[in-house]
């Protein structure tokens, strides 16, 4: 079952909202831009973790509180964090303001669990780039209870405050 934004927000599941009257939405809660950071580095993932190592990144500046972003991938951070118990899991999908801009954001599910900072994927494929503003609404985060508990997200991301 999918959880009525406000309900998220009553339950304590999302915090750091800069504004709930604009973010909290029928099915979810918007999910504002804090920063983006540009790849640097070539990452390596393997089946067991033991090789694992995560692209370097760089974080970009925004210069009079906006950022212009060639066409490209980049990594962003949310000023929002979740707190999910072990009977929720959470999923982001894009703002259809940002894909008719030409820019999508692809992320993971937020486990069960998890506590921490919200990150994902931005692609920037328009040609002419795009123009981001500190603290835009980019993507939607919505919010599932499960049929049963689980023993909860216990990975190496668990209760990061930064990207």
């Amino acid at each position: 079952m999918t959880l009525p934004g406000r309900i998220a927000l009553a339950r304590g599941l999302i915090t750091g909202l800069r504004c709930a009257k604009t973010q909290v939405q029928p099915c979810g809660i918007d999910l504002s831009l804090k920063h983006v950071l540009s790849m640097d580095s070539a990452g390596t993932i393997d089946f067991d973790n033991s090789k694992r190592c995560i692209s370097g990144s760089t974080r970009l500046p925004f210069q009079n509180h906006s950022l212009r972003l060639k066409p490209g991938v980049y990594l962003v951070e949310f000023n929002e964090k979740i707190h999910m118990p072990c009977d929720v899991m959470g999923e982001v999908f894009v703002r259809s303001s940002l894909f008719r801009s030409g820019a999508q954001i692809h992320a993971g599910v937020m486990d069960s669990g998890y506590q921490g900072v919200i990150g994902a994927m931005l692609e920037v494929d328009d040609p002419a780039g795009i123009r981001l503003y500190k603290h835009a609404r980019l993507a939607q985060i919505i919010f599932r209870t499960m049929t049963e508990p689980t023993e909860g997200y216990s990975g190496q991301y668990q209760g990061r405050s930064k990207m």
